[in-house]
């Protein structure tokens, strides 16, 4: 399997959780201006496909934790989740951030950064999700810019075959409420076939790098590393990138 990403890059590769979500709301547009005036190297986020069809940036498929509104992402229009305020959670400043969508992020930063972006669809079934991102990624010419994962091994499955394999993807995994236990250990990738992993850093050891890292070469990127000696923990190992809160801690 091909398993070269981003080929060129200065390693470690550092994307910031949600963009800069330790000094912004996380998933909105002044999260991820922050890492591009902070010059990161690229932001994970998360994509949901809304009620009108648009690719909605948001974490949670329920809205009550970022927004007070005890509602799916995917039973609203672009229209009402525009509406929402999506600052105030994290501070009153940010009174009046929206749920900026894909589209958005990309006509304003383009390839100024990478992406790491994660889908987050539930079901084992194809919505048409997976040809709207690629669409998308291949309207504003971003295809080598672009990762693409998800706890969902079918939803990488997906997207795969949408995308023919042309662009990189990872199978996401931790131990943990809310993963079904057979995807605790990275089980996924037998379904997603992705050549990429995205554990919990809290599953990165010597004996996990052994098996994933040099005896099947899988690149590993973790998430969500806030420490600074964790980071040096997990780059000695030899993992391939870092996800954070607070990038510039790696950078």
């Amino acid at each position: 399997m091909d398993t070269t990403l981003f080929p060129g890059a200065k390693r470690p590769l550092i994307f910031g959780h949600r963009g800069f979500s330790a000094l912004a709301p996380e998933n909105t547009m002044t999260s991820f201006d922050l890492c591009v005036e902070h010059k990161i190297f690229g932001v994970e986020l998360d994509v949901h496909l809304c009620q009108s069809g648009e690719l909605v940036i948001v974490h949670d498929h329920n809205l009550k934790r970022v927004a007070n509104v005890d509602q799916q992402v995917e039973d609203l229009t672009l229209d009402e989740l525009k509406a929402l305020d999506v600052g105030s959670h994290k501070d009153p400043k940010f009174k009046g951030e929206q749920i900026p969508t894909l589209e958005e992020l990309f006509q304003r930063h383009g390839n100024k950064l990478h992406y790491d972006i994660e889908i987050k669809e539930e079901s084992a079934k194809e919505r048409g999700l997976s040809q709207k991102l690629l669409s998308l990624i291949q309207q504003y010419k971003l295809e080598k810019y672009v990762l693409v994962s998800s706890f969902n091994p079918f939803a990488l499955r997906h997207f795969k075959r949408a995308s023919h394999g042309s662009i990189p993807t990872a199978t996401i995994f931790s131990e943990g409420e809310g993963v079904p236990k057979v995807l605790w250990h990275g089980w996924g990738r037998h379904i997603s076939h992705s050549p990429l992993l995205k554990p919990d850093r809290k599953q990165v050891d010597e004996r996990f790098m052994k098996k994933f890292s040099l005896s099947k070469k899988y690149p590993i990127i973790c998430w969500t590393v806030n420490d600074e000696k964790e980071g040096e923990r997990l780059l000695s190992l030899g993992v391939e990138g870092l996800i954070s809160d607070h990038p510039t801690l790696f950078t």
